[in-house]
């Protein structure tokens, strides 16, 4: 059975007289245990509901949707099924004390990755599971490889039992589902002619190993006692970009698609320039760090800015990484009458030098670079550093803790075209 956590003021289910408490035992005769097996049943059109109301009476209701109706529930998380592996790279064994709860959760769950598009090694997938996959279409999921050697992947993983990653997603492809694929690559571990094959190897599934992303290891300042894990040098970040666009120009012509990209930090580790937003096609792995900064700058190029606004000073906060980019791209408002701007470029120091990215940036590290400095009318932040359920960052400081303590107001921004918006005064 699935517990309701809430209905929508003018939802189907609200008609319905479901409720907070209520529980749906089943769906067209369809028994129902999470919400996965909720929006696998939810789809027809003609539907029977079992319901356990809060008072432990049974009601069965019978009505008619269109098929891509929503019942407008929400439903509580589920049970996360936790990660058996103990990878050489893994961030979770990195963190620092004080974080959000959910942050130290290991997971490996199918359930996540097909709702949330988070990245499973598909090692604790049993038969029954993968039978459901089968069976209720869950499609795609985003499978984490690093490595198709059986033995270089068991040492990645921490895990000799890892099944053969090759073997694993044929299953997958033979059944019709549809893969994301990532390599995080270690420099000196799976690196060189090891990516080289696992890439080669990954191609044979297309078309469904949709795309693969090839993302550096990230490297906290919090690896007492774990393995020697380098960081990527300049040099070897311009030979992963070497390797991924030969395949991807191989691939291009092969497939009609690049099929294999880079993250973003390999160009900014190697001081390349970014490829245009083009070459990212539908960018598939943006939420993993590949072509976001292309997009972005797209979206600078094409945003029309404001020739004058009511008078505003703005403080515009980033990560290292970004830094130089919106340096740049802030250039574009300079003409803009009535706007006063400065940039603020924060240092991780919460979780070390050599993590850069704007979105593991802590409230904490945000207010240390802000306090005792003029920052006008408001703040702006990237989105990405806040819970999407609610604004929290990841040291758990909340977004009104922050506007209190600096006395300005703190808006968080997802792309330059928000950012325009929120200039405007448009948020």
């Amino acid at each position: 059975m699935l517990k309701i956590a809430g209905v929508g003021p003018e939802s189907i289910a609200a008609a319905l007289g479901l409720r907070y408490g209520d529980r749906i035992l089943a769906i067209n005769g369809e028994s129902v245990n999470d919400v996965v097996d909720y929006r696998f049943h939810i789809g027809d059109e003609q539907i029977a509901l079992t319901v356990q109301k809060r008072s432990g009476a049974i009601k069965n209701l019978r009505f008619t949707k269109p098929p891509d109706d929503d019942l407008g529930i929400e439903f509580p998380l589920f049970q996360i099924k936790h990660c058996g592996n103990h990878c050489i790279f893994c961030f979770v064994d990195q963190m620092p004390p004080d974080c959000r709860s959910s942050l130290y959760v290991k997971d490996d769950d199918y359930r996540a990755s097909f709702l949330f598009g988070n990245y499973i090694t598909l090692s604790a997938l049993s038969e029954a599971d993968l039978a459901r996959v089968f069976k209720q279409r869950l499609s795609p999921l985003y499978v984490s490889v690093h490595a198709t050697e059986p033995e270089l992947r068991a040492f990645i993983l921490g895990n000799q039992r890892a099944p053969d990653i090759l073997a694993r997603i044929k299953q997958l492809a033979d059944g019709g589902i549809r893969m994301h694929t990532q390599i995080v690559t270690c420099p000196g571990v799976n690196d060189g002619r090891h990516l080289e094959k696992t890439i080669e190897d990954l191609s044979k599934f297309f078309p469904s190993v949709m795309s693969i992303a090839v993302v550096p290891v990230g490297i906290t300042a919090y690896r007492s006692g774990l393995y020697p894990v380098k960081p990527f040098t300049r040099a070897k970040a311009q030979a992963i970009l070497v390797t991924t666009k030969r395949f991807g120009t191989r691939y291009l012509r092969q497939f009609g698609t690049r099929l294999v990209f880079a993250s973003d930090e390999f160009f900014i580790k190697a001081g390349a320039p970014f490829p245009p937003a083009s070459c990212y096609e539908e960018f598939p792995q943006i939420e993993n760090g590949v072509g976001m900064v292309s997009a972005f700058l797209r979206s600078v190029s094409r945003v029309r800015v404001p020739a004058r606004i009511s008078p505003l000073r703005v403080t515009v906060v980033t990560g290292v990484s970004f830094g130089a980019i919106l340096k740049a791209s802030l250039l574009k408002l300079k003409q803009v009458k009535g706007l006063v701007i400065m940039q603020i470029t924060v240092k991780n120091r919460f979780f070390g030098k050599f993590v850069t990215v704007a979105g593991l940036l802590t409230g904490g590290d945000i207010m240390r670079a802000l306090r005792g400095k003029r920052l006008g009318d408001l703040v702006l932040i990237p989105s990405n550093v806040l819970m999407e359920e609610e604004p929290l960052f990841l040291d758990n400081m909340s977004l009104a803790q922050m506007e209190k303590e600096l006395g300005v107001r703190v808006c968080a921004v997802s792309d330059f075209k928000d950012l325009i918006h929120v200039l405007r005064g448009k948020e």
